[in-house]
């Protein structure tokens, strides 16, 4: 009988996915990748950026920058969207139904993502790291009963990944 090696549990597969969705960014303060998925599969994907049609900030610079000094979280500045709002976005534009799926993120969502992932419809969100403080956030998700979970709390899986550049 051949010994079986171990195998990734979904939450692994879906996380390593979602990382290397966030490869695919060209923010330069952050990469952040995410997928979503329902009954061990796949639905939709995404990863910060601008929007459709817009260049990229590797192209023309960080809005978040102005006289070389970065403007704080929630500044409004940014031309991108979030990881999450893009596969939220995606999976509506193609007209795949995410309700009750799990969001993977390699960064817990801001309050503004929070909400767009309850109103999809996700009841779990695992993340990687976590997104400054933004109490609020987690504390909306919990009181509305979406699930969020730490990675590190599910599996003993490092990953040599960081969604902060620089």
């Amino acid at each position: 009988m051949v010994k079986e090696e171990k195998r990734l549990t979904w939450d692994e597969v879906f996380m390593k996915e979602a990382i290397i969705w966030a490869e695919q960014s060209r923010c330069v303060g952050y990469k952040v990748g995410a997928v979503i998925a329902r009954d061990k599969q796949p639905l939709s994907v995404g990863y910060n950026g601008p929007v459709r049609g817009d260049v990229h900030c590797t192209e023309v610079g960080c809005a978040k920058i102005k006289d070389g000094i970065r403007l704080p979280p929630g500044s409004g500045c940014c031309r991108g969207a979030h990881g999450e709002m893009n596969a939220i976005s995606n999976a509506a534009n193609i007209g795949v139904p995410i309700k009750g799926g799990t969001l993977y993120i390699t960064m817990r969502p801001c309050f503004d993502c929070s909400k767009h992932v309850i109103n999809a419809g996700i009841t779990r969100v695992v993340y990687l790291e976590e997104y400054f403080e933004e109490p609020a956030a987690i504390a909306l998700m919990k009181k509305v009963g979406v699930d969020l979970v730490k990675f590190d709390t599910i599996s003993d899986l490092k990953f040599n990944f960081k969604s902060k550049r620089g």
